[in-house]
């Protein structure tokens, strides 16, 4: 069992709901599946995620490049980025950022799982 606690922010809930499905299917807990980075920083003051699977794209104010900043510097979580255009990512990474864990769209389980354990062997 790999009890790590996962977030997701995701604003497309066929893809949010996909990931969650996958995500217990690995072993992961999901605490929640929101689609602003507002409401992923509401819910980290709550319960800080072990890992939080992040679209760049969202609803409200901010992008997901600048909420798994703030969630990464508030709780120290790993962000694995789940975005159809890795390079606007890339070109909208700060210097002091780790370089970003990327999970293309669309992706597969193999993809998934490849991309949770880079984070596993990076910690």
């Amino acid at each position: 069992m790999v009890d790590r606690r996962v977030l997701i922010v995701e604003d497309e809930v066929i893809i949010a709901d996909e990931l969650e499905w996958r995500l217990t299917q690995e072993g992961y807990s999901v605490i929640a599946s929101v689609g602003s980075g507002e409401e992923a920083l509401s819910v980290v003051d709550n319960e800080p995620p072990d890992v939080v699977l992040m679209d760049i794209q969202l609803q409200g104010k901010l992008n997901g490049v600048e909420a798994g900043r703030l969630i990464r510097q508030k709780t120290g979580a790993a962000i694995i980025f789940v975005t159809a255009f890795p390079t606007a990512l890339i070109r909208s990474s700060g210097p002091d950022d780790p370089p970003p864990v990327c999970l293309n769209k669309p992706f597969s389980a193999l993809q998934l799982r490849a991309a949770l354990h880079s984070i596993q062997s990076a910690a």
